[in-house]
Formats: C-alpha cells, structure tokens, sequence
C-alpha cells in the first residue's frame, strides 16, 4: 500500500524531488504511510464570538483560496473572449446544417454538473442543439466508459469532449465534427502523461474537424494549496463549458430567428453578461470567510457537511464525489451531531418549495445552513427565499426564470447564467473552507480524477478521511 500510494500520487517525480519540496508532508505521507493530522481542539464561538478567526497558521499562503478561485474563473472567461470570432464561425454553419435537414447534437458535457446543465429541459434552453450521449459497456484506459457515434448521419453536426474511433468514424462518413477538449480526456494540449490515454492513444485532430478551445486547465482545479502539491483543487469545467454552450446557443438561436442578424452579437453579449456578474461576486469575499469560518468550527467539532440541490440537480453533484473536490460532503453519520452540521443548498429559483423545506428542517435541528440562489424572480420578490432563511445567504445575482438573452421572435428569455454562477460561489466556498482548514492546521481531502490515478490514489486515502472525517 505505501509504495502504491507514493506512486500514485508521484508520477514521474523522483522521491528526492519531493522531500525537496516537501510535498510527501503536504501529500500527507510521512516514511511512507498516510499521515493523519492531531485533532485540533475546534473553537466553536459564533460568527461573532470574540476571536474572530481563531488562532491560525500560514503555511506558504500567498493568496485567499477564494480569491485563486475566482481570479481562475475570470481568466478563463476572459480567454474565451478570444472564441468568439470561432464561435460565429461555428453558428454560422450550425444553422445552414439546421436549414438543410440537419442535426445540431451536443455532448461537450463530460462531468458531474455539465450533463444536467446543458440539457435540453434546463429551464431557458432554447434547444437549437440536440442532446447527445449514447454510451456503450467499453471502457478507455481511464475506466470511462466510451461514447458510440453511430447514430450520427451524414450532413450533422456534433460539439463534443469525446475522443475515441467511433466519432473518428464519423467524421469520416461527413459528420461535422467539433472537439472540446476538457481535463478528461487526453488531447495534444496537455503534458505528456498527465493524463491517462485515449482509444488507440488518438488525440483531438485525428477524430474532429475542427477544436474549439475551452481553456479549462488540464489539472481541473483552480486553486493550489501549498499543502497539496500534488494537485489543484476546486474543479472549474463546468463554468467553461456552461458558457461555451450557450454562447453557442444564443448566437445559433439569433441567427435562426434572424437571418440578417449581426454576426456574433448574440455570444459576445451572454459572454459580457455572465463575466460583470461573475466580478460582482467580489461583494460576497467577507462573507464567504466568515461562512468558512464556521463551517471549519463546526466541521473541528464533529460536524458534517452535506450539499443539496432539488431543482437543477447538477448543483450538489459539483460538490459530491468529482474530480478535484472535496471528498467529505455527503459522507458520514448526519445524526452523530446534528447540531454541528452543515447544510449547503444551491439553486437557480428564490424560494424551490423542496429546498425551502430543508433549509427550514435542517435549521430547526442546528445545523448551519447556507443557501445561493437569486433574490428574485423575474421582477417578482417572494416571501421565504432562501438566501433569507438561510444563516449564510449568497445573492447569485442571476434573476431571470429563463435566461440572459432575449431573441426578436421569442416570448421568454433563454440562455441562463443561474447555474454558473451557484457554482462558482459554491465552489469559492469550499476553497475557503479549504483555506480554513489547512490555516487550522487540518488539511481535508480532496479526491484525484479517475482520468488520472484516482482510481488507486482515492481508494488507498479513503480509510484515512474516514477516520478524520474530512
């Protein structure tokens, strides 16, 4: 198990290049056996208890994990700006394949929030790209299982992640191919190794016709703690591929309304939109502390942490066993303490009755509910919103029922920005939670992708979190 574990989580890195770095401490292997923390003694004042942040080290921080968090977001955001001319370019022929019998199909989705984000009943979907994902029982070298393509005609169209000899063939037999690539599935753009290979060791440009870029960054994670220098944490592919959707969507939406609409006016404005609201969430930094505060309190203290999300369920998954995240949401015994816990419950509506329901009942039993989701409505301001009910609550800034682009033609609006931004806040949360933590001196776990060595480097930690519980 030792060397497994030093394997797993060293690569090609040599033993001595680590201590240098005093990665084996931070990787939490001291003489080669995984290394469990002291309990720390946990302060459970309030938020507004008299030491305000408790007794905390350093270790190397240069920056707030929050902060890395969003600077990474809207680096990527920024960068997609560069897609845009691409992005017209792609609509363009998108709605001449439309116009001629076509099929516009979409399964640039890989990962846990993605799927559920971008398909066709997501509420502002104006639904001008097909979903696609027909899977078969074969698996590539990472334990994924393959997409099969079959299905596709000549004169299609698909944007897709996937990357494997069906969709090769059916490029070949003139299906228009798109490729995406995300830290999944290995491509020419990613260091050699770093991920595990595809079917036949295929790359992007030998199945698509073209790459549309995404700039997600192949480690997943944007955030890197000084303590886990052995990967980045807090996963960013959903913002990335949520917007490369539907900037997609609103441009090939726009120009099937309007023929003579201007070019790329549509995907530059979502793109505009989404990234204003994204630096707005820089008024929520002191409270995104102060909920991590408390979260590490109550989680030193025997408390769980668990995630919801009734109406767009996508929300909760990004926080629940994926690539780069946390490994304790949803684990562990809820009863043990109830009234040390923590609720976290993301939405895209003010007041969904079912996550109003468990704000109320969880709170009710003492846990620490933290609720994100818009403060209205469509203009309409209901009573029992869940950010007021909660005791942390997070404006997501995001109040439209459809979406952040309106199209001539169309009644409602389509193409929303709710989903990103609950899970940007979402996922600065748990960076500074964190960031809490390690200044405590308590680092959590985080689980490494399947994609990589997560399939031996997470099963070889899991008796470990177990037994700290985080």
């Amino acid at each position: 198990m030792k060397n497994r574990l030093l394997e797993a989580v060293m690569g090609n890195t040599s033993r001595r290049e680590m201590l240098r770095n005093s990665a084996l401490a931070g990787a939490g292997i001291v003489a080669g056996s995984v290394y469990c923390p002291p309990a720390v003694s946990a302060n459970s004042a309030s938020l507004t208890g008299e030491s305000k942040w408790d007794s905390e080290y350093n270790f190397g921080h240069t920056i707030r994990f929050m902060d890395e968090y969003l600077q990474g977001t809207l680096k990527i955001l920024g960068s997609l700006g560069g897609e845009i001319e691409h992005i017209g370019e792609l609509s363009g022929r998108a709605v001449s394949i439309i116009k001629n019998g076509g099929t516009v199909y979409n399964s640039a989705n890989i990962g846990h929030m993605p799927s559920t984000e971008q398909s066709e009943n997501r509420r502002g979907n104006p639904r001008v790209m097909k979903d696609y994902k027909k899977m078969t029982a074969s698996k590539n070298k990472a334990e994924m299982l393959e997409a099969s393509f079959d299905d596709l005609k000549k004169g299609d169209m698909i944007i897709t992640c996937y990357c494997n000899k069906s969709l090769r063939e059916a490029r070949d037999r003139g299906v228009y191919v798109v490729s995406v690539p995300v830290n999944y599935v290995n491509n020419e753009f990613w260091p050699d190794g770093y991920v595990l290979p595809n079917e036949d060791n295929l790359m992007l440009k030998d199945v698509s016709n073209e790459i549309l870029h995404s700039y997600i960054p192949y480690e997943q994670g944007l955030v890197h703690p000084p303590e886990i220098p052995y990967m980045a944490i807090c996963p960013s592919c959903t913002t990335s591929l949520g917007a490369l959707y539907w900037m997609l969507s609103a441009e090939i939406a726009n120009r099937l309304a309007d023929p003579k609409a201007v070019k790329n006016d549509m995907s530059a404005e979502y793109l505009d939109i989404l990234t204003g609201r994204v630096r707005r969430i820089k008024a929520h930094r002191d409270h995104i502390r102060e909920t991590a505060v408390e979260m590490t309190r109550r989680v030193l203290d025997g408390g769980r942490w668990f995630v919801r999300s009734s109406e767009h369920t996508g929300l909760a998954s990004e926080l629940e066993r994926v690539a780069s995240g946390p490994w304790m949401p949803n684990t562990g015994d809820w009863n043990a303490r109830k009234t040390r816990n923590i609720m976290l419950i993301s939405a895209i509506s003010p007041s969904f009755p079912e996550e109003i329901k468990i704000a109320l009942e969880k709170q009710v039993e003492g846990a620490f509910v933290i609720g994100i989701g818009p403060a209205s409505l469509d203009g309409s301001l209901p009573s029992g919103r869940l950010i007021d009910i909660a005791d942390a609550g997070f404006d997501n800034f995001s109040p439209e029922s459809g979406g952040i682009i309106s199209i001539n033609g169309r009644k409602d609006t389509i193409c929303p920005a709710s989903g990103i931004m609950s899970n940007i806040i979402q996922q600065m949360i748990c960076a500074q939670w964190a960031d809490e933590m390690a200044r405590r001196g308590s680092v959590p776990y985080f689980l490494m992708g399947n994609y990589r060595k997560g399939r031996i480097f997470n099963p070889l930690l899991q008796p470990s979190a177990e037994k700290r519980g985080y």
